[in-house]
């Protein structure tokens, strides 16, 4: 079998002869981009050959679809498409900053806070008595009355899977002493000999980029281990609906971004609980969130109707699965809770997100924001709720930019023109020990920190479009003399010695993803007679690292003062805690699940109107009063 060697990390693995290159890489827990899906439509995967460390055929021939996405000035070296390159021989595979999806962990803040703890599970230590010739009652028959006698309960139940697994245990029927744990107090899902005190919990935040993992102490109401990793999925695209197509296109391929995300979901368990010393036998309870994607291909069911009309998930009300089912390993029997689907756009993540808004977000009128591949807005007014979601694409995690990267190390997150005309920017710090302060590219809140800073410096137009060429010494002209990108840092200056660069296709793919956030939070507020917000509460990784001058300033969100936008961290992971912790927050959230009124955007016709609107890179209000009255 082949061999192919990717750099940087000297990661080996042997693929199939044939294999595509993007395929092998991800096998191997190699992370390339794949904006489109491995279509190549988009020349994000761009890898380079070592021609002197690789067979003189260890790629299949470059084809002409290939070679129209491929650099012109190639410099000497062998570049090529990770999704259209075919492994034939040994190789060795370099991947440049900008092409890699980072597998090492992103940044996603928490709210490290105390939650009362009243989980769905407990644990019981029981007495067993003995069979005798003159009472010969059946192991099943004694442990259930054991347990619902120390339980304070008439009966409980003990399945049949959960008592063979009991079975396997040694000398099993001679155990004087065992440990139940049961769900809801009423149904036994594990049974170990001896004493058993240890109470844990899994809570996972599934987003389409990224997943994190949170192992908790129940007893305790703690988190005992936080682990981080990028979404595997990203193998056939950066977004839900390239996930979705591909399904479409293989329906065999459900399974297998199943078992990816869950594979990886294990690995996050395995090293937390390592890390924390916990046996995982002791994690008896999972909560799961993410958007009605991520949980559909979780549960193992079709995604693919999410994506077209009337855009209906499978199922609404929140599942309940066995762990070993869905392949969690952790307690075979553990019940799995994955939160309510209101809409095929709003899903488990943003109703985590409302458990985790106390009683003051149903006081007048608060906005909730989640921004990433996929935006959802949440509105509270006058004690009501109600939601839409705006297909904002990838543009956020960097993706669609020339020099967009992944939120990590390395990466811009902060730019600034000053009096002079001269451009800083600070980057996301390497970890301790490492040095290197010069930059790969600009991550998603880099991106938007960049067009307000060009917008507010007068080098881009409140349109979009760039000012003359002669307006600053970085802009860069195409043939027919008109400015069409600024240099942000010279090549000298960058890690992978090319310039990073603005260009005004990235400005006008995040005028798109900006207008269509805009259009839906401006429809939702108009629907509800909402002209003005008292505040506007921004969740997810990418709203916690945004500065509120810097959206309020293209116009991201509606006019309001700055000291009303509050960045509330994974605001999807806390709540999945909190159900996690707290078995009243899974009823709570089924509650807000039935009251949230979801706005479907496409059937709107005067969204088309709005949207173009709010291509304007400023601050200024919308009449949409007026735009509804043209429609």
């Amino acid at each position: 079998m082949p061999r192919v060697v990717f750099q940087p990390g000297s990661r080996a693995v042997e693929v199939a002869a044939g294999e595509r290159l993007l395929t092998a890489a991800w096998k191997g827990g190699v992370g390339i981009k794949s904006v489109c899906g491995g279509r190549g439509k988009c020349g994000s995967c761009l890898v380079e050959l070592d021609p002197e460390a690789s067979a003189a055929v260890a790629l299949s021939p470059v084809c002409e679809q290939e070679q129209d996405l491929l650099p012109r000035e190639a410099g000497g070296r062998t570049y090529r498409l990770a999704c259209m390159a075919h492994v034939v021989d040994d190789a060795a595979i370099a991947i440049p900053p900008e092409s890699e999806a980072v597998r090492s962990p992103p940044r996603k803040p928490f709210t490290v806070s105390r939650v009362a703890s009243r989980p769905v599970v407990s644990r019981l230590t029981v007495a067993i008595e003995p069979a005798t010739m003159a009472d010969p009652v059946p192991l099943r028959t004694r442990i259930e009355h054991a347990v619902a006698a120390a339980a304070g309960r008439r009966t409980c139940s003990l399945p049949i899977p959960v008592l063979a697994d009991y079975s396997r245990e040694p000398g099993f029927d001679q155990k004087r002493e065992v440990t139940a744990t049961l769900y809801r107090g009423r149904e036994v899902i594990q049974l170990l000999p001896g004493r058993r005190e240890a109470l844990y919990g899994m809570a996972a935040d599934i987003g389409t980029t990224s997943v994190v993992v949170f192992l908790c102490d129940l007893a305790r109401g703690e988190i005992v281990s936080v682990g981080t990793a990028a979404n595997p999925q990203a193998l056939y695209g950066e977004d839900v609906i390239s996930r979705m197509t591909q399904v479409q296109r293989e329906p065999e391929s459900l399974d297998t971004m199943q078992r990816l995300l869950v594979d990886e979901l294990n690995r996050l368990i395995r090293e937390g609980a390592e890390s924390a010393g916990i046996d995982v036998s002791d994690i008896v309870d999972a909560v799961a969130v993410g958007n009605p994607t991520m949980q559909h291909i979780l549960l193992g069911i079709n995604p693919e109707p999410l994506g077209r009309g009337p855009y209906l998930p499978i199922l609404t009300e929140g599942a309940v699965a066995d762990a070993a089912g869905l392949g969690l390993a952790i307690a075979p029997h553990a019940r799995v809770f994955v939160f309510p689907m209101p809409s095929g756009y709003i899903g488990g993540d943003t109703l985590a997100a409302l458990l985790t808004r106390g009683p003051e977000f149903y006081r007048g009128s608060q906005l909730l924001v989640d921004i990433g591949t996929n935006g959802e807005v949440v509105l509270a007014h006058d004690g009501g709720l109600a939601a839409t979601s705006c297909a904002t694409g990838p543009v956020y995690e960097g993706a669609h930019i020339r020099c967009g990267v992944r939120a990590a190390p390395g990466a811009i997150e902060r730019v600034w023109v000053e009096a002079d005309a001269s451009i800083r920017w600070s980057a996301i710090p390497e970890p301790s020990g490492r040095r290197d302060p010069r930059p790969v590219g600009l991550c998603g809140s880099g991106v938007i920190s960049s067009v307000a800073a060009l917008v507010d410096a007068g080098i881009l137009g409140s349109d979009g479009a760039f000012a003359s060429s002669q307006a600053h010494p970085g802009l860069r002209a195409n043939g027919s003399g008109i400015a069409d990108e600024l240099v942000l840092v010279p090549a000298r200056r960058t890690r992978t010695g090319r310039d990073i660069v603005f260009t005004q296709k990235d400005v006008r793919s995040v005028q798109l993803g900006k207008a269509a956030l805009r259009a839906g939070i401006e429809l939702l507020l108009h629907k509800h007679g909402v002209d003005q917000l008292d505040r506007i509460y921004l969740a997810g990784t990418f709203g916690n690292h945004l500065e509120p001058e810097d959206i309020l300033g293209i116009g991201l969100v509606p006019p309001v003062p700055v000291s009303s936008i509050r960045s509330i961290g994974n605001a999807a992971g806390d709540g999945a805690r909190m159900a996690l912790f707290d078995a009243h927050q899974r009823q709570r959230v089924i509650r807000l699940a039935r009251r949230l009124q979801v706005l479907e955007l496409s059937t709107r016709p005067e969204f088309q109107d709005v949207f173009v609107a709010s291509t304007e890179l400023s601050p200024a209000p919308l009449d949409v009063e007026s735009l509804s009255e043209q429609v």
